[in-house]
């Protein structure tokens, strides 16, 4: 019954907004300015209040074989911190164990693998937690995006009746994303991003062929909506044509909330 209330309620909202921001849904223009106004709202007072988060993160690396099922190959057990400023995020990640084949490796193995993952991540331009996943929605930002409203989506999402949200950067820039955002209709939080960038990585000795990423949030126990499960999947090639595979699968878990982060762990110095 509450699902379907749910369903009403939107289908209610969607009926009654103020054509400003045009998307399709069943083949019929609505305007849901006024939905990403609350999406974006409930961003904004969530993050006034969260200064700083410390997750325990697992993270399980390996490849999808042709069957499509996941191949672990290594699993890794972090620290990540994330810090809010007025303006960005500052993220930092911190390996504690590695494991190799089920077999624990040594201290030393692990921060030299963590070291070589931070750097692959850069070099992939890959987005983390610490991105802010509304960016589209923002006016600052509406003029680089096409935005397409599907309705509330079929299926529920993760256990969420979702609005459904199709993005498509305008033209291929570094920094700009495709995507589809599934909102949760009672609180309007998000639920889930499935996005790829607009323009991939392409470099003399590395060229990215695919770059799918998927984030999903849910709340905790004070109703904080937190990322819960980040995944990749990506294909490449290399220098000489080799051809690379990636994948992986990252879980957040036990977050510290305003714990307070001393800005040296980011590598900054008197706030600079």
């Amino acid at each position: 019954m509450k699902i379907i209330n749910q369903i009403i309620l939107a289908v209610a909202l969607s009926a009654a907004l103020l054509p400003s921001v045009s998307a399709q849904s069943n083949g019929s223009s609505v305007d849901v300015d006024a939905i990403i106004k609350q999406m974006l709202t409930v961003e904004a007072r969530q993050r006034e209040i969260i200064n700083d988060i410390v997750f325990e993160a697992e993270m399980l690396e390996g490849e999808y074989n042709d069957d499509g099922e996941f191949v672990e190959k290594a699993r890794f057990i972090k620290k990540t911190y994330v810090k809010y400023l007025a303006d960005t995020a500052l993220y930092h990640e911190e390996y504690l164990e590695y494991y190799k084949e089920g077999e624990l490796q040594s201290e030393k193995d692990a921060k030299k693998q963590g070291r070589e993952r931070i750097e692959k991540t850069a070099k992939r331009k890959s987005k983390d937690i610490s991105f802010p996943m509304l960016a589209p929605f923002y006016e600052e930002n509406r003029d680089k995006y096409d935005i397409q409203y599907n309705g509330v989506a079929p299926d529920s999402v993760d256990g969420f009746v979702c609005h459904h949200f199709r993005v498509h950067a305008v033209t291929e820039a570094e920094g700009l994303i495709n995507g589809d955002f599934y909102i949760e209709t009672d609180g309007f939080n998000l639920v889930r991003l499935d996005f790829s960038p607009s323009k991939l990585v392409k470099k003399m000795m590395f060229k990215l062929k695919k770059l799918n990423m998927s984030v999903r949030y849910a709340p905790n126990e004070n109703d904080y909506w937190l990322p819960t499960q980040f995944d990749i999947d990506g294909k490449g090639k290399a220098a000489f044509f080799i051809g690379v595979k990636f994948a992986g699968t990252e879980y957040y878990r036990n977050p510290i909330i305003n714990g307070g982060i001393d800005d040296s762990l980011f590598g900054v110095q008197d706030g600079k």
